[in-house]
């Protein structure tokens, strides 16, 4: 498996946001497993969940939507974090072949979730035609 990990910065409307990815490369079979092993009526059963996570200020949970991502790769999903109800980030993660792409960002000042998904749909895009017009 390779593996790899990094940060993009961009300017949004009130200061600079930052956009996390990593990219694992696999056999195909294996990342379908890990990263996206579930049926069209899992994701709707599953397509609003809490997680408590642990804090400075203790113990906080975290709403988590799971949503269908945009036509990208074989396979995409999309995660939206909330906090009582304020937007805290969005998650994009896209299966191409052997590759995984799995991006994330906070939101809110900086940067919106709506600013945050198409910038990472067209990382994503991007990316993947390097990895097709490498082979």
């Amino acid at each position: 498996m390779g593996f790899a990990q990094g940060e993009v910065f961009n300017l949004g409307a009130h200061g600079t946001g930052m956009i996390l990815f990593d990219v694992r490369s696999a056999p195909r079979e294996a990342l379908a497993k890990a990263d996206f092993d579930y049926s069209q009526d899992l994701m709707v059963r599953c397509a609003t969940f809490d997680q408590t996570v642990s804090g400075a200020a203790g113990p906080q949970k975290m709403m988590i939507q799971l949503l269908p991502g945009p036509d990208i790769g074989e396979k995409a999903y999309v995660t939206k974090e909330s906090f009582s109800g304020n937007a805290a980030g969005v998650g994009l993660r896209v299966l191409a072949g052997t590759v995984s792409l799995d991006m994330g960002s906070n939101t809110g000042l900086a940067i919106t979730e709506e600013e945050a998904l198409n910038l990472m749909s067209q990382i994503a895009k991007e990316f993947l035609e390097e990895v097709r017009n490498s082979h």
